[in-house]
């Protein structure tokens, strides 16, 4: 039987099976470092992985998201593309010393800007651990001890070292290898997805000065729009217009990266749940140590968000306002020209009333002379040569004339008014 598949199907269900960590079985040492790739640099960092693939005959995808490279002497190197950054993780199946010497050369090359980089120890048990703990050297006041999953044990003071990696000592508990390596992948994406999340917090910082100066800026054009007989409409709108496009370009610069770490915030609190900690008498736990800078940090960003969305409301509120007065001043100016033009409309119809009426004398006058002059040729019909019997003549003629030319004249200018507003049509 033939399946009509959807074009995505398969890279759907590919999705399902990515973020695999790989076994791990203790004793053994874990390096993971998260880096920022640009998107200028991705195509580097493919290459090299490529050509690590290519040296330990693995079978690279163009598009692979994941990929997993046994480099011998009991080496695993994972490698993960996420939205903006790189996941690189190293497992050796034996316990390896604390020192930077085992670190592969081609991570120290690896393009990108690291997020977090840390050193797992990984033993059987709490005895184990505790024979190492001291070795560890983690600041008592700050150590986080608590359980996780399966009776998994953790250690942390998560203070960056001088090899620039944080250390994480862990027990096996009751797990076995896979689920062993599904625990460690859980503590380091709460890591890992905790500083991603804080790197709004400098942006936050950085921009919030900005949004103050808005604040105030605002602050004073909404009381210049409430001062009555103002003549500065016009400079107030430029103002107000020149405020919202600067907002506007705030909104741009910090929308991506707050946006991303409110996702990273809640990653990190379903991480924490799935965790199911156990807290220690006498250690702060992961939850307590994670919502204790995480939550008002992202609160901080939010209320960034907040105050960014309330200001753009604000403005668009002082620009519909200055409008609306801009508006009714527009229309009463325009009712005073109605006004203006009744008065000289009234003016004008009552001159034309006195046109006409004297225009009624006028052509009385006339008429009363072409009579004349018809009644003058009347009378001299019988002498053929007179001049009033010519004018007698001539009189109707003429005017039969010119009101054949008034004719004329009138529908040639109806014609060409009706042309001009059949074109405007």
């Amino acid at each position: 039987m033939e399946l009509t598949e959807h074009p995505m199907r398969r890279e759907l269900v590919g999705e399902m099976h990515l973020r695999r960590f790989a076994p791990v079985a203790a004793p053994a040492t874990i390096l993971q470092a998260v880096l920022l790739v640009g998107e200028d640099e991705r195509d580097d960092e493919f290459q090299r992985l490529a050509t690590l693939a290519l040296d330990h005959d693995v079978d690279l995808h163009p598009k692979a998201r994941h990929a997993l490279i046994a480099l011998g002497d009991g080496l695993i190197f994972l490698w993960e593309r996420h939205t903006e950054a790189t996941t690189l993780t190293i497992i050796a199946e034996t316990r390896v010393e604390d020192t930077s010497a085992d670190l592969p050369q081609f991570l120290e090359r690896w393009p990108g800007l690291i997020v977090r980089a840390t050193r797992i120890h990984v033993e059987k048990d709490v005895a184990g651990a505790q024979s190492r703990l001291e070795a560890m050297n983690f600041e008592d006041d700050e150590l986080v001890c608590c359980g996780v999953n399966s009776g998994v044990m953790m250690w942390s003071d998560f203070r960056i070292r001088k090899d620039g990696f944080g250390r994480l000592l862990v027990t096996a508990g009751k797990a076995g290898p896979a689920e062993l390596g599904r625990i460690i992948q859980r503590l380091q994406e709460l890591g890992n997805y905790r500083n991603l999340a804080l790197l709004g917090l400098p942006e936050v910082r950085r921009l919030t000065p900005t949004l103050t100066d808005l604040e105030k800026r605002l602050a004073r054009y909404s009381k210049e729009l409430g001062e009555e007989g103002t003549e500065s409409d016009e400079r107030l709108m430029l103002d107000l217009s020149a405020l919202s496009a600067e907002l506007a370009q705030l909104r741009v610069a910090s929308s991506y990266r707050l946006s991303a770490s409110r996702a990273y915030a809640q990653i990190v609190m379903d991480r924490l749940d799935a965790l199911s900690i156990t807290p220690v008498e006498g250690y702060q736990d992961l939850a307590e140590f994670t919502e204790r800078r995480l939550v008002p940090g992202m609160r901080t960003c939010d209320s960034f968000v907040e105050r960014l969305r309330r200001l753009s409301e604000r403005v668009g509120d002082a620009i519909a306002l200055l409008n609306t007065r801009i508006d009714t001043r527009i229309k009463a100016q325009n009712l005073e020209l109605l006004r203006s033009m009744e008065s000289s409309f009234n003016l004008q119809l009552r001159l034309q009333h006195l046109v006409e009426a004297l225009s009624v004398i006028a052509a009385s006058y006339y008429a009363v002379g072409l009579i004349a002059f018809i009644l003058k040729g009347a009378k001299a019909f019988p002498d053929w040569n007179s001049i009033d019997l010519l004018l007698a003549v001539i009189t109707p003629l003429v005017i039969l004339g010119i009101f054949a030319l008034v004719s004329l004249m009138r529908k040639r200018y109806l014609g060409e008014t009706s042309d001009s507003i059949a074109k405007v049509e």
